[in-house]
């Protein structure tokens, strides 16, 4: 839902548009609280709405097409939060199918002016839906096989250039969803005195550990953890708040104090963590990482071996 725009899609809402002479077409995905249109063909339509508040919703949840002919006189819309505020009429939607029971959103045209629904020939927009959703399979199924291209060899984790497309769709979700985005920068204390002292054998064992420990933390599917460079680690947590992103950074330290992972200097393995959260229209990937970098500098500062925070 927070991917950059692709033609794919847009030449499926460019041919149900003429195909069915409709002043609108556009493709929406949902999600459990919104739904997103990721290709649409006028400006008429606003991007972003409630999932709740959507006349497709009711496609979704039924995995079955449905035709108005008169959004504003139809039984079935009385009622409807969104109605009264549109100025088209006529809507035909066909369910993105992408197993028997996994709807994730629609493809639908709209009409300024009625229409007879018992006339409509459903049968092109269940085509065009049909294509669409193979597509979406398709552009999920790249995504991953670029995801295991760009693994990194020494830990397991995403790397830079992950991190770096994950960033920015956290970043869009956020302004997307007016939610709160939070960022960790995590770093081993004393990285360059391990190598030195223990040799860079050693030096990628830790960091292998490192990145065990890491992995193993609970994690929702949005999160985004990676290596982003040296011995420096990141994580990406969106819809979490600055109390929630402490909790985490917290228990990342708790978890590397209990692995006891001895350090060729004296003592044992730290890190530090630097974090920081923005919200909604003000999230910004540069400020939102220089505030991360500013605040594990304080951490460093501070003592090394704990969590330092600042706002983006």
């Amino acid at each position: 839902m927070d991917a950059s725009p692709d033609e794919r899609f847009d030449r499926v809402t460019r041919l149900a548009a003429r195909i069915y002479d409709a002043d609108v077409a556009f493709i929406g995905l949902v999600d459990g609280q919104f739904q997103s249109l990721i290709s649409l063909n006028t400006d008429a339509l606003g991007r972003n709405v409630p999932r709740r508040d959507s006349v497709c919703n009711m496609i979704v949840e039924s995995g079955q097409p449905m035709v108005v002919g008169d959004l504003k006189t139809d039984p079935r819309l009385a009622g409807h939060p969104l109605v009264p505020h549109l100025t088209l009429r006529f809507y035909a939607g066909a369910p993105l199918v992408a197993e028997p029971d996994l709807v994730l959103g629609t493809l639908c045209v709209m009409k300024r002016e009625p229409g007879d629904q018992e006339t409509f020939d459903l049968g092109p927009l269940l085509d065009l839906a049909a294509i669409a959703a193979n597509e979406i399979a398709q552009w999920k199924l790249n995504l991953e096989l670029k995801q295991i291209s760009e693994t990194d060899s020494l830990t397991g984790l995403p790397n830079r250039r992950i991190f770096d497309d994950a960033f920015e769709r956290a970043i869009r979700r956020a302004r997307r969803t007016a939610q709160t985005v939070s960022f960790l920068m995590i770093d081993i204390d004393h990285f360059k005195a391990l190598n030195d002292l223990a040799g860079h054998q050693t030096g990628d064992k830790v960091l292998s550990q490192m990145g065990r420990l890491l992995s193993a933390m609970p994690r929702r599917p949005l999160d985004t953890l990676a290596r982003i460079g040296g011995e420096e680690f990141a994580l990406i947590l969106p819809d979490t708040d600055g109390a929630g992103a402490r909790i985490v950074a917290e228990g990342i330290l708790e978890k590397l104090r209990q692995a006891a992972i001895i350090h060729p200097a004296g003592g044992l393995v730290s890190a530090s963590i630097g974090g920081a959260s923005q919200t909604g229209a003000a999230a910004c990937a540069s400020d939102l990482y220089f505030a991360a970098d500013m605040a594990l500098y304080e951490a460093k500062r501070g003592g090394r071996g704990r969590y330092s925070d600042k706002a983006g």
